[in-house]
């Protein structure tokens, strides 16, 4: 039976443009990540797979059917970015030299010519597999039809048949669209029905046989969970119709005609040249089909299986080099790389490897060690001596490329296949459910272990010549410990308390849309932006103070303050929203986070962000508000264990510290060595009167303009910030650059070194590449420029905390001094000391903090002790 593999061209692409760095560049500059990421699948899938025919599919910018019958249908997406759109034309004649069929229609999107391609296909007898990253394809899976699901990157792929579609969600395929439209969609802005997770849309489908058999059984459901059904009656029919693909589109195909056809290596060959793709044309041309015949090398490895000394001993004098092995999430062995193979050391024979693993004297090598670490932390195990991190070296040496999947860099740093997508590959994080049937493949985590090997050499020079080489090695390498240390630690959560929070916000909601519905006059879904607009401009005639890109009355957070004077429903709607916020983000959503031992256990993300900073995940801490009543709350709920209390130091205006020591201007530096209120001293400066004149409300504009200034704000922003005039704004802009020369001097004088250089650097030495500088157009160019300001001042904020987590962690564990580090917030580190010596704790907290970094101006650090983290920040 001849296969078909259809391919879905804008998410595919749109998937390597985010999974893979903007630093994959033509000479001439032209951006090629998207490009590069496409092309790879195409190639992994000749090699994988040998289809018989292969077609893209492609979205147009005209109106679909499902916008015209739903205006908000994905109307959250922004634009997609130029250095992506530059790609699109790339992509396509790629695919055109390669031969492959191309298809588009205006008013249906790529997955209904998908849909309709598929149907004629299976119809024929062929099988299809259909290549994308959108779950809505799942629904056409069946008999001959299955997807190619792409589900993080370019490399982490799942075959997902009917099977799979039962086992993951619960429901049939032909159940799909019914599940979808009960749990919602967020990338499509179909609102779900609240209350309704995966799961309990998983077991209303599956037991009901779908929405009809669901709202013919109302009466069998919960109070809340029937109200929610019927209010959301009409939405829920609406996204099932939305989500269903068209498979009957009237497109001119041939089935038959869609076959592989030779391509022309010469013609082939120029385009790959022009792209600079010299690996990928070395795997192209291994797996055949036109050019003359130069195999790309593929690592050959032998594994063999052993204990943790026939490892070492296989290993020599050198590194471990290390790749785990997964299963269900699990950690079920390690890979250990040596000159002629590798030794898999299963999980139950780890113990004759712990001396080695432990011993900071032998140097190992891992991509992405934390997850390793996490795993072992929870045998009693310890991974000291971490002494390369090929994940940590690629985003050191291109911050923007975020974290980098193996197979992708041995690919284009090495140029060898390590068959990425072998069970071997990377799993489900710690506590997630990984679906693939097959074992575990050693051979592929051998592979992966002589390639973590192999890298170490080029990326050290990449480092090396880059500037990074410090940064990775006393920062960023040994920082890796910390935060699994924090992540096993984890942190207390009083789940009774935020039990109790959770009802008397849903009896506040409650009050609230009750109060809401009055005031507007009749009830409407308060969640719709479609219906609150409506209300609010339609039926109430409320003045309409901004519109969306689409031209449609905005109904966001800062119109809703302004307009609260002008109807009483508007103060209710925006007590509502936070209300809102804060049962299903931080109640409903920390509540099943909390572990068997009482605690949440957070992950850390150390290569999430440009600018170095460290992220969290399940839960972001640092989404959690911090200066509301409404905040405290939530931060009520998180306490320190029995004979415990927290100490939570926060760097004291660190941005704008480091502003002053960049820009060496005086009249920062000496305010901020007097010790004085930087706000006060900016306000007196720049509205000319002594500081002890300085208004409530002139502080308050001089700390707009300061931190304004760290973001590259001018005065149009200025003025929209402060609810006056651009003149106005202009006016005061020009006072302050006035009184801080030097500010203005570095501002000016950073932008165009980044130009010339093409990147910022932090003071400790991190880079962070800017090819939107020299953008062809002129909003990516301001965007570069506002980064060119604050990268090197967020970053070198974050350099600074990293660093001064690594010397307390190590202070901390010497046990001289009592204390467990918990968690990282934005400049805020959270420590949990014992009672009685939590004294000696903040001494030496501030000492590190304080001291981690010599600048021409004192770092200070705000220091708070609580039994929670709403009594320690006070």
């Amino acid at each position: 039976m001849p296969t078909l593999a259809l391919l879905d061209g804008h998410n595919l692409a749109f998937r390597a443009f985010y999974a893979l760095p903007s630093d994959l560049a033509t000479p001439s500059g032209q951006v090629t990540n998207a490009v590069y990421g496409f092309t790879s699948m195409i190639i992994k899938l000749l090699d994988d797979e040998h289809p018989d025919a292969i077609a893209v599919a492609w979205d147009t910018p005209a109106v679909t059917f499902r916008k015209e019958r739903y205006e908000e249908y994905k109307a959250q997406r922004e634009a997609a970015p130029d250095l992506f759109r530059s790609q699109l034309p790339l992509i396509r004649e790629v695919s055109d030299a390669l031969r492959l069929a191309q298809f588009e229609a205006p008013g249906w999107e790529a997955d209904d010519l998908i849909a309709t391609i598929a149907r004629r296909a299976a119809e024929a007898g062929w099988e299809v597999l259909i290549v994308t990253g959108d779950r809505d394809t799942f629904q056409l899976v069946g008999g001959s039809v299955r997807v190619y699901y792409v589900r993080r990157g370019v490399t982490d792929i799942v075959i997902a048949d009917a099977a799979y579609v039962t086992e993951r969600y619960g429901v049939t395929p032909e159940q799909y669209p019914d599940y979808a439209a009960l749990r919602g969609d967020s990338s499509d802005n179909l609102p779900g029905v609240p209350g309704v997770g995966e799961k309990t849309a998983s077991r209303l489908i599956a037991g009901y046989g779908g929405l009809e058999g669901l709202y013919d059984h109302l009466e069998e459901q919960t109070p809340r969970l029937r109200e929610n059904l019927e209010a959301f009656r009409a939405q829920v029919f609406l996204n099932r119709d939305l989500t269903r693909l068209v498979d009957d589109v009237s497109i001119e195909t041939d089935v038959e005609s869609l076959r592989l056809q030779p391509w022309d290596p010469q013609e082939v060959r120029r385009v790959f040249d022009a792209l600079a793709f010299r690996s990928l044309w070395q795997r192209l041309k291994e797996i055949g089909g036109g050019g003359e015949s130069v195999a790309a090398e593929v690592l050959d490895v032998t594994v063999g299986t052993g204990s943790g000394e026939d490892a070492v001993a296989g290993a020599g004098d050198g590194m471990l080099a290390i790749d785990p092995v997964w299963e269900g999430g699990d950690l079920i062995g390690l890979a250990v790389a040596s000159p002629s193979g590798a030794t898999f050391v299963p999980f139950d024979r780890l113990g004759t490897l712990a001396a080695a693993l432990a011993d900071p004297g032998i140097p190992k090598g891992l991509h992405d060690a934390k997850p390793v670490m996490r795993a072992l932390f929870e045998s009693d195990l310890d991974l000291r001596g971490l002494a390369f991190d090929s994940a940590l070296a690629a985003y050191v040496v291109n911050p923007a490329g975020g974290m980098p999947d193996l197979g992708d860099l041995a690919g284009r740093v090495l140029g060898i296949e390590i068959d990425a997508d072998v069970a071997g590959e990377r799993a489900a994080p710690q506590g997630t459910l990984a679906f693939e049937t097959a074992g575990p493949d050693l051979e592929g985590a051998g592979r992966r272990a002589v390639a973590v090997a192999r890298l170490v050499e080029p990326l050290t020079a990449e480092l090396e010549a880059r500037g990074g080489s410090a940064l990775f090695r006393e920062v960023e390498l040994p920082l890796v410990r910390v935060l699994a240390r924090m992540e096993d630690a984890g942190i207390l959560v009083d789940r009774d308390y935020l039990e109790e929070l959770g009802e008397s916000l849903r009896d506040r909601l409650a009050t609230l849309e009750r109060q809401i519905y009055q005031a507007a006059g009749e009830p409407f879904n308060i969640n719709s932006t479609l219906q609150l607009r409506e209300i609010l401009f339609d039926r109430l005639k409320l003045p309409v103070l901004k519109k969306t890109p689409k031209g449609q009355p905005s109904t966001d957070a800062s119109v809703l303050q302004k307009l609260v004077e002008e109807h009483p429903v508007v103060e209710h709607l925006l007590g509502y929203r936070e209300l809102e916020k804060l049962r299903s983000t931080y109640v409903d959503g920390l509540l099943p986070l909390i572990g068997p031992d009482g605690r949440i256990h957070c992950s850390f993300n150390q290569t999430g962000a440009a600018t170095g900073r460290i992220s969290s995940e399940q839960p972001n801490m640092q989404n959690i508000p911090v200066r509301s009543e409404e905040g405290r709350t939530i931060r009520r709920a998180f306490i320190a264990a029995p004979g415990h209390t927290f100490v939570v130091a926060d760097y004291s205006q660190i941005e704008l510290r480091i502003l002053a020591h960049l820009s060496g201007d005086p009249g920062l530096g000496e305010a901020f060595a007097a010790g004085e209120d930087i706000h006060s001293t900016t306000a007196a400066r720049v509205f000319g009167v002594d500081r002890g004149a300085v208004t409530a409300d002139m502080r308050r504009m001089a700390k707009v303009i300061n931190f304004g200034l760290l973001y590259g704000m001018e005065s149009y922003g200025l003025g929209q910030r402060l609810e006056i005039g651009a003149e106005e704004a202009k006016t005061h802009l020009n006072a302050y650059f006035a009184q801080f020369p030097a500010v203005r001097e570095f501002m000016t004088g950073i932008v165009a070194e980044a130009r010339n250089t093409g990147y910022t650097e932090t003071i400790l030495g991190r880079r962070r590449y800017l090819p939107e500088l020299t953008s062809g157009n002129f909003r990516e160019r301001q965007a570069g420029e506002r980064m060119a300001l604050n990268a090197p001042i967020q970053g070198s904020a974050a350099d600074i905390i990293k660093k001064a987590m690594v010397r307390l962690d190590a202070e901390l564990e010497t046990g001289e001094r009592g204390g467990t580090m918990l968690l990282q917030v934005h400049d805020e580190l959270v420590v949990e000391a014992p009672l009685g010596e939590e004294q000696a704790t903040v001494e030496l907290v501030r000492e590190v903090m304080e001291g981690i970094v010599s600048l021409d101006v004192p770092l200070v650090v705000d220091i708070g002790t609580g039994r929670s983290l709403a009594d320690a920040k006070g």
